[in-house]
């Protein structure tokens, strides 16, 4: 018999102390709907404008969200409570999992602490932690103690699988998987020089050296690369060089980095980028794309990319940014999830909780094959989770888990349109062996 439980969510969660859950209930009207909701809506649609009946169960498989729902990340934290929450109330008909919240704070220290408390309680399944710095604070004691940990980093340094039954999965979206899409995309469309401008810090520097590896692998031409500061006058700066910087055609050179003595350059000889790759969002992305605009004073023709950072409602609506190109997931199911969570929380989701929602969905799905059997969750249950036929189906579209640690998406290629991204072209529906 199916029971309907209004505050199921609180009594998920009692077992962990000094929580502050006001930020995860949903409003009174959604909460007031959900009573009479019969509904039982998928991954597939988020139309539903309240979360779904499920079944009780006496015995369920414990999950430890790791989020941060304090300290200054605590917005993200609880938006991401919220993801696994709609994907529990969606997802879980059968009863299975039984979500447990702990605080990972903004901390290597605070994260340790409640992953101390997580061994503590004999929980073996982990969503979260959101920061690369924590995933490696705890990765030591997740394999130590034979714990699954779904991280929603994309530091891929960090993923780890042992012969155990311990492992640390990322599955935040790869940054090498987003560069390699667009510079095979770039490529197909005939455009084979490349530079980059990236903000200063670690993200840019992982954008840089993999677009620069990956384009150098292509037999493509890398022009060169600009790293900036927090400051207009340096960006400014950045874009100039970027703008102006040229390679020179082959017959020129003698050697890899000098001219022929009775070198003489004309304009055919030089190359200049025709992809410019921005490694940023928001209104720096916005004010680096006017800079280049205006500094074109020779109407180049500069095609702009990014990486899944511009999937942003701020990018859709920039007139600045329209014609650009990035990789990421195809849109229309984020897009109903947005407005289910909307709906919901009265507020819309931060792009990474489709995430969030995907990795709950993954543990649900894993439970519900092993728990006729009453057999504990190991590592193979994920990495071989309907291999054949590719995997786990989440808002992102397909992914799957591999051996080595690491979660695996096909990207789309969209497009800045007006107020919208269009497809250019479509991820792949299959993966291939491995």
């Amino acid at each position: 018999m199916k029971k309907i439980l209004l505050a199921a969510i609180l009594l998920l969660f009692t077992s962990c102390q000094n929580i502050n859950f006001s930020k995860i209930e949903t409003n009174k009207a959604a909460s007031e709907e959900f009573l009479i909701q019969e509904t039982k809506p998928t991954h597939d649609q988020f139309e539903s404008d309240s979360l779904s009946v499920i079944e009780v169960k006496d015995v369920k498989t414990k999950v430890a969200l790791l989020f941060p729902t304090s300290g200054k990340n605590r917005e993200l934290g609880n938006a991401l409570v919220n993801s696994a929450t709609m994907a529990l109330f969606n997802e879980d008909l059968k009863g299975n999992i039984e979500l447990n919240l702990f605080d990972s704070g903004d901390s290597r220290e605070s994260a340790e602490k409640a992953f101390d408390e997580i061994i503590a309680k004999g929980i073996k399944i982990v969503i979260g932690p959101v920061f690369g710095a924590q995933v490696e604070a705890i990765q030591s004691k997740a394999l130590e103690h034979d714990i699954i940990v779904i991280s929603l980093s994309n530091n891929q340094e960090l993923a780890q699988v042992i012969n155990g039954d311990g492992a640390v999965f990322l599955a935040g979206l790869l940054v090498e998987t987003q560069v390699e899409k667009i510079v095979n995309y770039s490529i197909s469309r005939g455009k084979y020089s490349f530079a980059v401008l990236s903000p200063q810090g670690q993200y840019g520097k992982i954008v840089n050296d993999l677009t620069k590896l990956i384009v150098r692998k292509r037999d493509a031409h890398f022009i060169t690369s600009e790293f900036y500061g927090n400051n207009e006058k340096d960006l400014e700066r950045a874009v100039t060089n970027v703008v102006k910087t040229f390679a020179v055609a082959g017959h020129l050179m003698e050697g890899k980095n000098k001219l022929k003595k009775e070198a003489v350059i004309s304009e055919k000889d030089r190359i200049y980028p025709q992809i410019i790759m921005i490694a940023d969002a928001g209104k720096n992305l916005s004010k680096i794309v006017a800079a280049i605009k205006k500094q074109n004073n020779d109407e180049r023709d500069f095609q702009i990319v990014g990486t899944s950072q511009w999937d942003d409602v701020a990018t859709m609506n920039d007139l600045n940014l329209l014609g650009g190109w990035f990789a990421a997931p195809e849109n229309d199911k984020f897009r109903n999830f947005e407005k289910s969570y909307y709906n919901n929380f009265s507020k819309f989701p931060p792009r990474i909780s489709s995430i969030a929602y995907d990795a709950t969905l993954a543990v649900i799905e894993v439970a519900n094959q092993k728990f006729s059997r009453d057999e504990k969750i190991t590592v193979k249950d994920f990495t071989n989770y309907k291999k054949d036929i590719n995997g786990f189906l989440g808002i992102d579209g397909p992914f799957r888990f591999l051996p080595n640690g690491l979660v695996q998406r096909n990207l789309a290629i969209l497009e800045v349109g007006n107020g919208k991204f269009d497809v250019l072209e479509e991820a792949n529906k299959v993966f291939l062996r491995y």
